[in-house]
């Protein structure tokens, strides 16, 4: 099946270096992710709230910010907690950003994370152009961790839009339909 939606082949999420040099407050960081990760939602629920951040802060998943201020480093675990949170549970989330901290400096791991969740959906699209990365072949632990974490993302953006368009196509076919009527 070839997937046709150019916007997800296109799909490009912010690298560690296109995040903003400052930091920001609650309100800017939810603008910013739901802003730059707008792929990610699913259906009319924002993909970040305040109270959602707050709870990653109380829970323990994201460090509390310093002086009411995030930085770099907690953007890129939300936007990883953004990308899994549908399919992962957020301890099992917590678990892959540790994998990850373990071999990575939060700056590389995260846009190696990036790199490979944007491969994915390609080789899922192209397959011969982008052959796939076996999750059995990665050099650690971690890495497939990675890996794994980085397809099921891209396995679940693909889901979303073949269903979308199946539900589209559905409505306009009960539209036709009833028009005929």
């Amino acid at each position: 099946m070839k997937i046709k939606s150019e916007d997800l082949l296109k799909l490009h999420i912010p690298r560690w270096e296109e995040f903003p040099a400052f930091e920001l407050y609650i309100d800017q960081v939810i603008a910013f992710i739901n802003e730059s990760m707008v792929i990610f939602q699913n259906g009319e629920e924002p993909l970040i709230t305040a109270s959602m951040i707050n709870n990653y802060v109380k829970n323990g998943v994201i460090d509390p910010p310093v002086k009411k201020k995030y930085n770099r480093n907690h953007l890129a675990k939300l936007v990883v907690i953004c990308m899994g949170k549908r399919m992962l549970s957020i301890a099992d989330l917590n678990e892959s950003i540790a994998a990850m901290s373990r071999i990575f400096e939060v700056s590389e791991g995260y846009n190696t994370l990036c790199n490979e969740v944007e491969y994915e959906i390609l080789s899922a699209a192209k397959p011969y152009e982008y052959p796939a990365k076996r999750v059995v072949d990665a050099e650690s632990k971690e890495i497939a961790v990675m890996r794994a974490l980085a397809s099921a993302v891209a396995r679940l953006l693909l889901f979303d839009r073949i269903i979308g368009q199946r539900r589209r196509l559905s409505n306009i076919a009960s539209r036709m339909l009833e028009n005929k009527k």
